[in-house]
């Protein structure tokens, strides 16, 4: 990641609602730690396809328990296009390369169906429900766990 897409990340995308929930700046402490690089995750990389800015995937790495949690992001005129699996499939191939051997997990709000969907096509089970706060508010997540390409379900 560049300070320069993080910034283009945090400052211009901007999704429809609902899903303008995601926008980096309708939470001021996300917004924080997005854009000031020594508060960034063990992994945050900007995505591009074609040279473009197409998305981004951080990770922290917890080597305690060998888990990752991850986080991923699409462009706004981007998303409901039919890329998201192809999307998970790259970052997921790229985290077992470069981090192998350690639990995937990711959180999502409950009303994202369009992104649970992905997810369950990338080969990611529910693991638990719990609340959250962010965005000036609590809100219902649900913790997904990788299973591996074995449990991609069409």
């Amino acid at each position: 990641m560049t300070l320069q897409a993080a910034l283009e990340i945090a400052d211009g995308w901007k999704y429809p609602p609902p899903y303008d929930f995601y926008d980096m700046t309708a939470d001021p402490e996300d917004y924080e730690e997005f854009v000031t690089p020594e508060k960034w995750p063990d992994v945050l990389m900007q995505v591009r396809s074609r040279g473009e800015l197409f998305g981004f995937l951080s990770a922290d790495v917890d080597d305690g328990e060998g888990v990752l949690e991850i986080g991923v992001g699409t462009r706004p005129d981007l998303t409901g296009r039919g890329l998201g699996l192809s999307f998970m499939k790259c970052n997921l191939g790229w985290l077992e390369e470069n981090l192998p051997g350690r639990e995937i997990r990711l959180s999502v709000a409950c009303f994202n169906e369009r992104a649970i969907a992905v997810y369950r096509r990338s080969g990611f089970r529910r693991v638990r429900s719990f609340k959250q706060v962010t965005n000036g508010g609590v809100f219902d997540f649900i913790e997904m766990k990788y299973e591996g390409c074995q449990a991609v379900v069409r």
